[in-house]
């Protein structure tokens, strides 16, 4: 029978061997790893924001929005027209060649003004040399005119005329509050992704602890177990904790080893699939007192992206308003056009009061559907669009406020959690080593000392929870009142 038990002491610290050598060449414990970083929080929120390629294509997003701005503000651009033609007609048995050299620049002003200024050159048939109106020794004919076209109802508005540029900036706007969104919860994601591998780490060696615990506790059994003050039947449970220790270890390794991975994930570091993560950030750093909720609610106000967001999709309902309102006046334009020749080489005399070829025409062109009843139903959507727009701001500011002041009490509870756990863990630690002292002069058993180790390993594990997870409320709270890139020093653009 003993040598029974000596082997199970043998096969069980073969065991115990073997895994502690597996958590400590996988982590840094033992055989130094392949390679080691010593990585800080801002250095891991830094790689994130730099290298992920999904913020790297949210920016890309944001140019192409800012190009399509870009389009609307040529809109205004003056135009260059330049033309040759050349024209070959039959007069007799005779061919006769004609060409004509056209140049004209054209613009449109906000106001609805349009202004065409043309000019243009072409050589004199020697029959139009012949004729009467021809000064005598003219080899060409110069033109020179320039109309004026002004919108007088629909197209004479500014701010009709100008929202299509100014929703273009509105998408610019909107694709960076996007963009900044985007990179507030990377940037969220990263932060918890480290913490809990900070966490991870804690807990491994909380377990690891654990099974120290245990291991002790058999060893001094076994030594009470060779004098005779126990039983053998009393080893069963010890042992069997033991190797229940072992697994929790083992999990817990591996459980480290994941959320390794998936940090080097979201930093978009490759070279660190191998490597082992030292991190140098405490969570106890981050406790501090919180502000209240009226200055989180204030700072949402300012810096949450999706409210900011809603509140420019709402401006660009109202641009749509003014341009569909704009759209149901009749098209009134009024233009004036002067036309002149001159036979010089310059363009001086193309206007004077005796060239019989000026001339000067000026009216007035209306144009409007029968019924206009598609430019109706369109401002009549946006004025439902509009309305809704508004009321979705109303709606997302009252559940935005809800949603801060629930995180902001989370804080606080989970404030108060971690020193309840740091209680009950100090309260845990005393009462195993009374326990223990009380089995050393033989008034209680193993299985009773077992028991409080797994009270104390639980409420060692509570505590270290407990600050993470009040550094992911924190975060919460951050990420509601939209000021999580300002606190950590980062910038969506970058």
């Amino acid at each position: 029978m003993k040598i029974f038990n000596i082997n199970n002491i043998v096969i069980k610290s073969l065991a115990v061997l073997c895994v502690i050598g597996f958590c400590f060449n996988a982590f840094g414990s033992g055989t130094p790893p392949k390679s080691t970083l010593n990585l800080s929080l801002k250095d891991a929120l830094t790689r994130a924001m730099r290298d992920n390629p999904l913020v790297k294509i949210e920016r890309i997003n944001t140019e192409v929005a800012s190009s399509f701005a870009g389009d609307q503000r040529y809109v205004y651009e003056p135009r260059v027209r330049l033309s040759y033609q050349t024209t070959e007609r039959s007069s007799g048995p005779y061919f006769q060649d004609s060409h004509e050299a056209l140049l004209s620049v054209s613009g449109t002003s906000p106001i609805g003004t349009n202004v065409e200024v043309w000019t243009g050159a072409s050589p004199l048939s020697p029959a139009s040399r012949l004729s009467a109106n021809t000064p005598p020794g003219s080899t060409h004919q110069n033109t020179v005119g320039i109309t004026v076209t002004q919108s007088l109802l629909q197209g004479l508005s500014p701010s009709a005329n100008l929202a299509p540029l100014r929703k273009a900036r509105i998408d610019v706007s909107i694709r960076e509050e996007e963009l900044a969104a985007y990179a507030q919860r990377l940037l969220g994601d990263t932060e918890r992704a480290y913490w809990d591998l900070l966490l991870s780490e804690e807990q491994m060696k909380i377990y690891e602890y654990s099974l120290e615990l245990a291991q002790r506790l058999l060893y001094e059994s076994e030594e009470r177990l060779k004098i005779g003050s126990i039983a053998p039947i009393d080893l069963v449970a010890i042992r069997a904790e033991v190797a229940s220790r072992e697994r929790q270890l083992f999990d817990a390794a591996t459980s480290y080893q994941q959320k390794t991975l998936y940090l080097v994930y979201l930093m978009n570091a490759p070279e660190l699939w191998s490597a082992a993560l030292s991190l140098t950030d405490s969570a106890s750093e981050t406790l501090g007192n919180e502000d209240s909720v009226d200055e989180h609610l204030e700072a949402a106000k300012k810096f949450r992206p999706d409210l900011r967001l809603a509140s420019m999709q709402a401006q660009k309902g109202e641009l749509e308003l003014i341009q569909t309102k704009n759209g149901l006046l009749p098209k009134l334009d009024f233009f004036i056009s002067l036309q002149g020749n001159s036979y010089a080489e310059n363009f001086t005399n193309a206007f004077t009061p005796d060239n019989p070829s000026s001339a000067v025409a000026a009216g007035l062109t209306l144009q409007f559907p029968l019924t206009n009843g598609t430019s109706r139903e369109r401002h009549r959507r946006a004025v439902f669009s509009t309305e809704q727009q508004k009321l979705s701001v109303e709606n997302f500011s009252r559940l935005l406020e809800y949603e801060i002041r629930s995180a902001h009490m989370e804080v606080v509870r989970a404030h108060r959690q971690i020193e309840t756990a740091q209680t009950v863990s100090a309260l845990q630690l005393q009462k195993l080593e009374a326990e223990q002292e009380k089995m050393a002069a033989g008034k209680s058993t193993g299985y009773a000392v077992l028991q409080i180790q797994r009270d104390l390993v639980s409420a060692n594990l509570d505590e270290a929870q407990a600050r993470t997870a009040y550094i992911n409320a924190l975060l919460a709270l951050y990420t509601r009142d939209g000021t999580l890139l300002a606190r950590r020093g980062v910038s969506a653009m970058q």
